[in-house]
């Protein structure tokens, strides 16, 4: 079911349909609850959107049965809701209800035009998030020490927090905006997900219905708020840190609070500052007040209010923004979506990024050479099926210094059905029907979104703090780590963080807390392969070779991180086994020609699939 928020925006749920009854809307799955195996098989397979059930009483014991199994391995398909459609009330004693966020609503009805009013209601209501959660109001006064301070309450900060929260150590969070989630509450878009598979982008350990693969924004934003709930008696809105000083061995932190100034003492400090994602840069080309059409940022909710059915889009820039807005505008119905870039970004499927995190690495955390290559052979593959256009690095490199890998199977697949193209060079200005690029070429377009990136916030470490220059492995004095992303330059992904800045985060946190007050932190910055940079110089590649530095010499944090590496490991596989993971993904390439086309195709029909053949290798 496609559901309407506001006008265009859409809700997607699926209706796991127990009951028979014709429903006449879209993403209903029908199912045999006397028949668990398959249903188990047919459900996983379809677990792109979150969940309601649809059944009645005579349903329950089968359906409890799933449940069971599906809360076993934590699957994103336990439902949000069971609608009972029995007239008759319905007693449910069921244990495996007991400890579980579960809607239960018993309809009284079988009339399906009701049944579905009831679902679009409460699906509209269950998935937007309500970003009031990410206001929170703490109102004492700020401690005058504290063992560490962490500044900035986005996703590295929060993290954080709730990690030294398990530890002896106490701590605050101070965060001078008036909500938490950094990135995350401040430009991410609704129609967002993570650039990276689940499991390594985990911010919270969840008992059952873990979030979906590329998990959304809704999803990341609802464990956002848990992290600050965990913490909400330690956390400060509003807090501006003014300065950070080091004297005879502690900090000293100068902050204002309400226009009130504090001082707080602290044994150490967590700068939790984003990095690579600073202000939104800002354009205005020549002539574009005579363009009659729209332009929008593709940032921060902008494109909610729009209509895509039947435009001509055109994106400029082609980072992960701008290949998420090339989604958004093919699945709302635009008729054609240009790409103008610079250059030619990387884009990944999905099925390689998984791979990229379920390989077995070796004992250096690299993986075997002749995977990676048998993987990059099926991707290019897919590039030369779809006519897409390889990054201009390729093969020598697997991306630009810079960009960072988008993960998208649209992306393929609008290029196979000559909905995307892309067009390198610059915009030049504009005319009254869309973008004129490299002078004279002219791309029409109806929406003009800009995906032009950011600005680097590295500059900000310098304003409230004398460092200028850090450790590759983030620490820039003792007990004081600048936690934060960084430059993603040519071997960026190469390691055991893989694409994902929270694997960094947690590796580096465990670095943390082992040599916080450790006698041992003087001979460790001294070591091979800890060298110094200077602030926005910092790229991946530094904390990737301090992170080998330390694991070479620090048995202890090397057995950390294989536990890390293992834990995410199972994660994925638990709940996305390569078979089940593979089908899912290859019945969602066959839906999603189906969407763009804007009618039933056959796989025969479709963009070739060429990733099965992995399970026999994999």
């Amino acid at each position: 079911m496609n559901l309407s928020n506001n006008g265009h925006y859409v809700i997607k749920v699926r209706i796991a349909n127990f009951c028979g009854l014709s429903l006449g809307i879209q993403n209903v799955l029908s199912l045999n609850a006397d028949d668990i195996g398959n249903c188990l098989q047919e459900i996983r397979t379809h677990s792109d959107f979150p969940y309601v059930y649809l059944l009645s009483k005579k349903q329950l014991k089968g359906v409890f049965e799933l449940l069971s199994e599906l809360r076993s391995i934590r699957s994103t398909c336990f439902p949000h809701a069971l609608f009972l459609i029995d007239n008759d009330e319905v007693t449910l004693e069921e244990p495996l209800l007991d400890d579980v966020d579960l809607d239960i609503f018993q309809l009284k009805t079988q009339d399906s035009a009701k049944i579905s009013e009831k679902i679009v209601a409460y699906a509209q209501a269950k998935f937007s998030f309500d970003h009031r959660k990410l206001e929170i109001s703490n109102p004492k006064k700020l401690l005058d020490y504290v063992d560490v301070l962490i500044v900035g309450a986005g996703v590295t900060g929060l993290y954080a927090a709730n990690k030294l929260q398990s530890s002896k150590l106490s701590f605050c969070v101070v965060e001078q905006k008036d909500k938490v989630g950094g990135i995350w509450s401040t430009y991410a878009n609704r129609t967002s997900q993570v650039n990276t598979s689940e499991a390594a982008y985990r911010l919270v350990e969840k008992a059952y219905r873990s979030n979906r693969d590329h998990s959304t924004t809704r999803e990341i934003l609802e464990d956002i708020a848990q992290l600050s709930d965990n913490v909400a008696g330690n956390l400060y809105l509003e807090t501006k840190v003014d300065s950070i000083r080091k004297i005879d061995g502690s900090y000293i932190i100068n902050a204002t609070r309400n226009r009130e100034s504090y001082q707080i003492t602290c044994r150490g400090v967590i700068l939790a500052i984003n990095d690579r994602v600073g202000m939104p840069r800002e354009i205005v080309w020549e002539n574009q007040d005579n363009y009659q059409g729209l332009i929008i940022p593709g940032i921060s909710n902008a494109v909610d209010d729009i209509d895509w059915k039947n435009q001509k889009v055109a994106i400029v820039g082609m980072g992960a923004f701008a290949v998420e807005n090339a989604r958004t505008a093919l699945e709302g119905g635009a008729s054609h979506v240009t790409v103008v870039c610079r250059r030619h970004g990387t884009v990944c499927p999905k099925i390689i990024d998984y791979l990229n995190f379920t390989t077995p690495y070796d004992e250096e955390f690299k993986h075997d050479k002749k995977s990676n290559m048998r993987n990059m052979l099926f991707w290019k593959k897919l590039y030369d099926h779809s006519g897409a256009k390889q990054p201009e690095c390729w093969m020598g490199k697997v991306k630009h210094d810079g960009h960072t890998i988008s993960v998208s199977d649209i992306w393929f697949i609008g290029h196979f059905l000559k909905k995307l193209e892309t067009v390198s060079g610059v915009v030049s200005g504009m005319y009254e029907n869309g973008l004129i690029v490299d002078e004279n070429n002219r791309v029409e377009a109806d929406i003009v979104i800009n995906c032009i990136g950011f600005q680097r916030n590295a500059s900000h470490v310098s304003e409230i703090c004398d460092y200028t220059i850090t450790h590759t492995n983030n620490f820039l004095d003792k007990n004081f780590m600048y936690l934060a992303d960084a430059h993603i330059d040519d071997d960026a992904f190469n390691s055991l963080f893989g694409s994902s800045v929270l694997e960094m985060v947690k590796f580096y946190l465990d670095v943390y807390l082992y040599f916080f007050d450790n006698e041992a932190y003087d001979s460790m910055i001294r070591s091979d392969g800890i060298d110094t940079i200077a602030i926005p110089d910092r790229k991946w590649s530094d904390y990737i070779s301090a992170a080998a530095a330390l694991m070479n010499k620090y048995p202890d944090i090397y057995e950390k991180a294989k536990r890390q590496v293992a834990e995410r490991t199972g994660n994925f596989l638990e709940a996305h086994d390569l078979q089940t993971y593979i089908a899912a993904n290859r019945r969602e390439w066959i839906d999603t020609h189906s969407l763009l086309a804007g009618k039933s195709m056959k796989a025969e029909d479709c963009l070739p699939y060429v990733f099965e053949k992995l399970i026999k290798n994999h």
